[in-house]
């Protein structure tokens, strides 16, 4: 990705909100257990979810666990809310050290290694709280998944929901 799209993501991470209609939207689209942990993620993670499911159904995707995964998929995030700084230095240390990256993102999430871990094994905790608030086996898996590389020939549901979630994460 180019210095101009990530300075775009950076610029989006620093002045996004969600307008309440969108919120609303979300109340409807998720139970009220799921509403809450979508509530505790950062208005700029909250409104890149919501441009994401809105891109889900620009293109006609009706399925309930897809549409509750574009909301949630990154709620694990809200366990160690990050600063913007702390996401930029993600974004450049994946440049430049991508392999002592995927290293430090293994450590617990304390110290100077915390966005590391964040990054990395938000995936994992945002599958636990969504099992907690009762999401069904197939909305855990896709946000367990999410960041994982998609499999070269997808076959089973949670792969094909992947393919779509993943189609607008990086790009919304």
């Amino acid at each position: 990705m180019g210095l101009s799209y990530r300075f775009q993501q950076f610029w989006k991470a620093l002045t996004a909100r969600p307008p309440q209609s969108d919120l609303a939207l979300a109340s409807t689209a998720l139970t009220p257990e799921q509403f809450g942990l979508f509530t505790r993620l950062q208005p700029s993670e909250q409104a890149h979810s919501l441009g994401i499911y809105h891109a889900l159904q620009a293109e006609g995707r009706v399925d309930p666990d897809l549409l509750a995964a574009a909301l949630l998929h990154d709620i694990g995030k809200s366990r160690y809310p990050l600063q913007i700084w702390e996401r930029v230095l993600i974004v450049l240390a994946k440049v430049i050290l991508p392999e002592q990256t995927e290293r430090w993102g293994d450590a617990p999430p304390s110290g100077w290694r915390r966005p590391y871990a964040v990054a990395k094994q938000h995936p994992a905790w945002g599958a636990e709280l969504a099992e907690k608030a009762g999401a069904s086996g197939l909305l855990v898996e896709v946000i367990r998944r999410h960041q994982e590389p998609l499999p070269d020939h997808p076959q089973s549901p949670a792969d094909l929901l992947l393919v779509h979630l993943k189609r607008y994460d990086d790009q919304t």
